[in-house]
């Protein structure tokens, strides 16, 4: 049985640190679930030792996961990031996580600088500070001058942080699977996707060139936003251990006093940090998950410069579409269209009562029907959607409980610059943008011309597909049944709907040569009415055609 559950004994003497710390801080009952007492029980009572645990079962959890290290912080801040899944007790007590955490020694980080230079750190700077601007579960930040006199910040990982991370890991995985198989009821939640999620974003997280691109990334996309800065980096000086960085002075964006001594309206930095943010979201579709006081600082003139570029969510631009129906059909009273969005979203779950569900969506709609988007409470709209979605057991995308969560925590930091902050006026240019988007004559050519490439390569498929069946029906190895009846109907049908195809491609390309034409205002004016008036023929003929087929 001890086989079965550790998966190697090297990691039997963690497997037991773990759960004699579930014991020690009142979580007993989950080894016991877990069918674990076996591999606890000698060291029971040293586990329990004389503290009494606290009675807040959610401080409880936090404590564990500072008792446990690095992993079980990091494992801890992702709960704090998943309100669909913890109530909301426990998702603030973990997102305390993110501080206190005890930093390595000064020793250390020479020797893992030496390492990645190849030379001693006195070699490559002119002044390291030994005691840490922060620390954290992955890595901590060093205040360094460069030997041309120029003042960085180094973020160098943990030492061994890899090992110790890639050990728990698998303990965590195994744990999972146990969950699922003895606990029923966290079925629903999905562990064991919650454990690989884990794994995905702490390899990530452990290789600092990828937190180094993700930062030139943005420093590209924020390059001419004058109220925007991002840190530069140093290549030169930055490795998968070590990442280079520009030093941010400023003050904490909750920093009221702070702002107000530098004559920046906190009014103002509330909503240029939501901006900052709505943009990454809903133009780039790459945004920062992790937006709390601590990681955005403001800088002389009210410029907002965000930190930490480990933890970053993505959506494409379809996701970005079904967002704005979703919220479209909330506030427009349309039942089907949020059941829709939904699933297009793939907010499902696999045992739904679709009448249940039905029920409730009306009623939630019910609720936001009579009001405007800038009527609405955003984040009270978006605990209300993630209540919901606990109730009927829903699974959401990571990047979308992301997305959420960076939402909620940006308006709640717009709010404690401003009581009147309203992140609904903010974000409804952007919905406005992605609607025009959606419906551009430009769009609508594309995806006219990218359905005829689908025809086109069909069609062109079609023969060789027939061509291999028919070889195989002829060596025996596949027995089909025809009815070529109507087949000459059908090549007809097939015909018709190809040249209807192409002439809505030749409309649509008169429309947007036109449009292009005529917005340019050169001396081929007149030529742009002209192409909309071959357009207007075309498009009437088109329609009666398609009138007599119907007939």
């Amino acid at each position: 049985m001890i086989r079965e559950t550790v998966g190697h004994l090297r990691d039997l003497p963690r497997y037991r640190q773990i759960l004699a710390s579930l014991v020690r801080y009142g979580y007993r009952d989950v080894v016991t679930a877990l069918h674990l007492d076996k591999l606890v029980e000698p060291f029971a009572r040293a586990a329990m030792g004389d503290e009494v645990p606290p009675e807040d079962r959610p401080m409880r959890l936090r404590m564990v996961c500072e008792d446990l290290g690095p992993t079980f912080v990091k494992l801890g801040q992702i709960l704090s990031t998943r309100p669909d899944l913890l109530p909301e007790a426990y998702t603030n007590e973990l997102a305390r996580l993110r501080d206190h955490v005890k930093p390595f020694s000064f020793a250390e980080v020479e020797s893992i600088l030496a390492e990645e230079y190849g030379r001693p750190a006195s070699e490559v700077f002119a002044r390291l500070e030994a005691e840490p601007l922060a620390s954290a579960s992955i890595s901590q930040v060093h205040r360094a001058r460069l030997l041309d006199g120029r003042t960085i910040a180094l973020k160098i990982r943990r030492p061994g942080i890899e090992k110790v991370v890639q050990a728990d890991l698998d303990i965590l995985n195994n744990l999972a699977q146990l969950a699922e198989r003895h606990i029923p009821a966290l079925v629903p939640y999905g562990p064991v996707s919650l454990a690989r999620e884990l794994d995905r974003t702490l390899h990530r997280e452990l290789d600092l060139s990828i937190e180094r691109r993700t930062m030139e990334r943005c420093r590209g996309q924020f390059a001419r936003e004058p109220y925007a800065h991002i840190p530069d980096v140093f290549r030169d000086y930055s490795t998968p251990r070590v990442l280079a960085m520009e030093l941010i002075g400023g003050v904490s964006v909750n920093d009221l006093e702070g702002l107000r001594s530098m004559g920046v309206d906190p009014a103002v930095v509330a909503v240029r940090g939501s901006k900052i943010l709505l943009r990454q979201i809903f133009r780039f579709g790459f945004f920062h998950a992790d937006p709390h006081p601590g990681n955005l600082r403001v800088l002389p003139g009210g410029i907002i410069a965000p930190l930490d570029y480990g933890m970053f969510g993505r959506i494409d631009a379809p996701t970005r579409e079904r967002i704005v129906d979703l919220l479209t059909g909330l506030i427009g009273e349309d039942t089907d269209r949020v059941l829709r969005a939904l699933e297009a979203l793939e907010i499902r779950g696999e045992h739904v009562d679709p009448r249940a569900l039905r029920r409730d969506v009306s009623e939630l709609v019910a609720s936001y029907c009579d009001l405007t988007l800038d009527a609405i409470d955003l984040s009270l709209l978006l605990r209300d959607l993630v209540g919901f979605i606990r109730a009927h057991h829903l699974k959401i995308p990571p990047d979308l409980v992301l997305l959420i969560r960076a939402l909620v925590t940006i308006e709640g930091v717009g709010r404690e610059l401003d009581p009147h902050f309203d992140i609904a006026a903010q974000v409804r240019p952007f919905f406005r943008e992605l609607t025009v988007k959606r419906y551009s004559p430009r769009r609508i050519f594309a995806q006219t011309a990218r359905t005829a490439e689908d025809v086109q390569r069909i069609a062109t498929l079609l023969p060789d597909v027939l061509g291999q069946s028919l070889e195989s029906i002829k060596r025996g190895e596949l027995t089909l049944k025809f009815d070529l009846q109507h087949f000459d109907q059908l090549v007809g049908q097939l015909t018709r709907a190809s040249h209807t195809l192409t002439a809505g491609i030749v409309i649509a390309g008169l429309i947007v040569g036109s449009s292009l034409i005529v917005r340019a205002e050169s001396r081929l004016f007149s030529l742009g009415y002209i192409g909309y008036a071959i357009a207007l023929v075309l498009g009437i003929i088109l329609i009666l055609s398609l009138f007599q087929k119907m007939k």
